[in-house]
């Protein structure tokens, strides 16, 4: 018979598996606390009035609790267009954190003429599909600083610094930390409240747990397990009130909790039992925030270079397991000495199919991190943030969604006179030479990288701009007080106020543009079978009269993916130099850029606006999931794309990198696929390769799911870097995840 808090485990999961928390009631709450609070505080530094907005936000707000929970906590998406479209930022127009008007966060930075005609110029490339940009979100909060000092800590901590010079931010720490005290005390009285009236004496138990508890940590830090959780979550909780929510990540929860875990279970507090059901519970508050690319990382390398999975570790994996959704999504850091024990426990999640953990390789990231200017002792402490993105977690403002280029554009950019296509827009980024003129594949591919460099520059220019805007416009001040350094510089962490002030340029459409110039080099340079003028044409048309030359394109020049050096070693190329492109540009907050070659959805979305491409894609077609061959490019087999993609070095790529592999279900049935699978991965590794991930489901699931979504609610897949439920996905998503090559099919031979 299953116990009390199994049955409120599955009734929790069974309220929030797919419609998740959300309020509409309690969005508007948010609105209507900072339309009146905004106005009140005119004139007053932004922090302070984003600080005094959402003070008043959290001390109004619905306090929501259910009968059944083991924790306090209610994480759900608002509506974050306010105060962005209050008339209250003292001249600047609004804009919405992520809309293509930029103009609003250039006057913010101080820019005017040719900087503001070249914001403008960036605007347009995102409205044409070059660009893809979103900042804000992304990040990992001081996590470990909470636990230790609570909220009644922080609040003292700024009060000190009230009368130093640069105390507008302490001034607005404090605000915020004292209304984070008080969330807390208000989450004790709402489950009071209900434990008065429980009629389960389980239920009214826990009930009467989570108040003292909430009581407790409003002004102390953790000292017990069941504190350090609940302090965690609520934590987080209002960090994703505070911004749009996307990618807000919890770093290295295993080890920010093991300590509690480990005292309470040696003093007889806790039994292992009940710490998973914890587990679970919190699992259950990161799941209601469905789609949120909450990431938690498991595993990995301690300081003094030991694996350091634990209990926790374990017990995180399982809950995955058991509750099947979406969130939280998961990674694992994999070194040689991870334990045989931890392989078998990570394998058996992966047979679920969610599509994670994600697997990332310690020694290639660490280093990366490293070359990206973080210190070696807060490298080794990285966790992941949304998709792949590896962040030192209390420290590090990155940017890590700022801007991505689609390197496919470029080529279609290039290929026509700077003209995007399918909208007839006109830029300036044209090829220096008409196509006429180059006579040989050096000669175009010269042209082409001259471009590439100039949308590079646009870029990192546009996004240094926009950046500093961001700091002025849209400050964080919950979150910062939980940085490292934020309250002794005296400025938001959007500001420079943490230790790592990066910024991040990615990537899109990687293997389709390395396969597309393999192709030109073959058939309009080598065989001279059609003229560029005449390629330009063809795919202009889509291919239309010309399906002979689509699939000559397509099948007989190399195709990256396939250990053939002549379309790998492009690849390698063509990321040195983007990496050494971004490389000569910094950040107004100090930091340097670093690069990332995932998609995230991009491929899809950017995809669906790029012409045709010479690698015999059609036109509106998703591009390559992350730095993974193009769909169905891959014809030799998993440990071939292996040593392709190592022959890039990894460790240029700080915001991480995607490699997406695809298996049939049944590959997983018996020890010498498992075993298969882990060879591959730990090959891969050790030629130094970075990140991989998989989805375990048959092209035949996927075609049902489509067919009949409503049969297929529970089906979860890796998209590139993030699981989702298959029915969320738009068509051309789900397309491309259909065709994706699918090993295994057949027989359960070594890859």
């Amino acid at each position: 018979m299953p116990s009390v808090a199994e049955d409120k485990i599955e009734t929790l999961r069974q309220r929030l598996k797919h419609s998740g928390c959300y309020s509409e009631h309690m969005a508007a709450q948010r609105k209507q606390a900072f339309e009146r609070i905004f106005p009140q505080t005119r004139g007053e530094p932004q922090v302070v009035r984003v600080a005094k907005a959402l003070a008043a936000f959290l001390r109004e707000k619905e306090i929501v609790v259910f009968e059944e929970d083991l924790l306090a906590g209610y994480q759900q998406f608002y509506d974050f267009t306010l105060p962005l479209d209050l008339d209250c930022f003292d001249g600047y127009p609004s804009q919405g954190v992520s809309d293509h008007s930029f103009c609003p966060l250039a006057r913010a930075a101080g820019v005017e003429g040719d900087d503001m005609r070249l914001v403008q110029q960036y605007a347009a490339g995102v409205e044409i599909g070059l660009f893809g940009t979103y900042l804000g979100g992304h990040t990992i909060a001081g996590y470990d600083r909470v636990l230790q000092q609570g909220f009644g800590g922080l609040a003292d901590a700024a009060r000190k610094r009230l009368g130093s010079a640069d105390g507008d931010f302490a001034a607005a720490s404090l605000v915020i930390c004292e209304a984070a005290r008080d969330y807390a005390l208000r989450y004790a009285d709402k489950a009071d409240a209900l434990a008065a009236e429980a009629a389960v004496d389980g239920h009214r138990r826990s009930l009467q747990r989570i108040a003292e508890t909430c009581r407790w940590v409003s002004a102390h830090p953790a000292r017990t397990f069941f504190e350090a959780v609940q302090l965690l979550s609520l934590t987080h909780e209002i960090i994703t009130a505070e911004q749009p929510s996307g990618s807000l990540s919890v770093g290295r929860l295993d080890q920010h909790l093991f300590p509690y875990s480990r005292r309470d279970l040696e003093a007889g507090r806790l039994t292992k039992d009940e710490a998973e059901e914890l587990v679970q519970a919190l699992w259950l508050k990161f799941g209601a925030l469905k789609g949120g690319f909450q990431n938690v990382t498991l595993g990995g390398v301690d300081a003094e270079g030991h694996y350091a999975a634990n209990d926790l570790s374990f017990m995180g994996l399982r809950a995955s397991r058991r509750l099947k959704m979406d969130q939280p999504l998961v990674s694992v850091r994999w070194h040689p000495s991870m334990p045989d024990a931890f392989w078998e426990a990570v394998l058996d999640l992966v047979h679920e199919g969610l599509g994670f953990p994600a697997l990332f390789n310690d020694n290639v990231v660490i280093d990366a991190k490293c070359r990206a200017g973080i210190r070696r002792e807060d490298a080794v402490n990285y966790g992941i943030v949304g998709c792949v993105e590896m962040n030192a977690p209390g420290k590090e403002w990155a940017q890590t969604e700022a801007v991505r280029i689609n390197w496919a554009k470029v080529l279609e950019l290039m290929l026509n006179d700077g003209r995007c296509t399918l909208e007839g827009t006109e830029t300036k980024l044209k090829s220096l030479r008409p196509l006429e003129s180059l006579k040989a594949f050096d000669q175009f591919y010269d042209c082409f990288k001259r471009v590439f460099a100039e949308v590079i520059e646009l870029a990192a220019r546009a996004t240094i701009i926009r950046d500093k805007g961001f700091g002025v416009l849209y400050p964080y001040p919950f979150l910062s007080s939980t940085m490292v350094g934020c309250l002794d510089a005296g400025k938001d962490v959007t500001a420079g106020g943490t230790v790592y002030n990066l910024l991040t340029i990615n990537g899109c459409g990687m293997a389709d543009t390395v396969d597309s110039l393999v192709a030109i080099k073959h058939l309009v340079y080598e065989r001279r079978s059609l003229s560029p003028i005449e390629l330009a044409g063809a795919l202009r048309n889509n291919f239309e009269g010309a399906e002979r030359l689509r699939a000559e394109l397509a099948t007989t020049a190399p195709r990256f993916g396939n250990d053939l050096d002549e379309a790998d070693l492009l690849m390698k190329d063509l990321t040195d130099f983007f990496h050494e492109r971004a490389q000569r540009f910094r950040s107004a907050r100090g930091g340097g850029f670093q690069i990332g070659l995932y998609t995230v959805d991009a491929h899809a979305y950017m995809g669906a606006v790029t012409r045709a491409l010479p690698s015999g894609r059609p036109a509106r077609v998703a591009l390559a999931n992350g730095l993974s061959p193009c769909q169905g490019a891959d014809t030799a087999g998993p440990t071939a794309v292996a040593k392709s993609l190592t022959k890039l070095h990894h460790r240029q790529l700080g915001n991480g990198m995607v490699l997406d592999m695809k298996f049939n279900p049944s590959f997983f049935d018996g020890p010498q696929g498992r075993q298969a699978v882990r060879s591959l991965v730990e090959t891969y590794f050790e030629l130094g390769g970075m990140e991989v991930q998989f989805n375990v489901v048959s092209r035949e699931t996927l075609l049902a799911a489509q067919a009949d979504p409503d049969a297929y609610r529970d089906l979860i897949v890796r998209v590139s870097g993030f699981s989702a439920y298959f029915g969320d996905l738009d068509k051309v998503c789900q397309d491309e995840i259909i065709a994706r090559t699918e090993y295994g099919r057949e027989e359960h031979s070594r890859p």
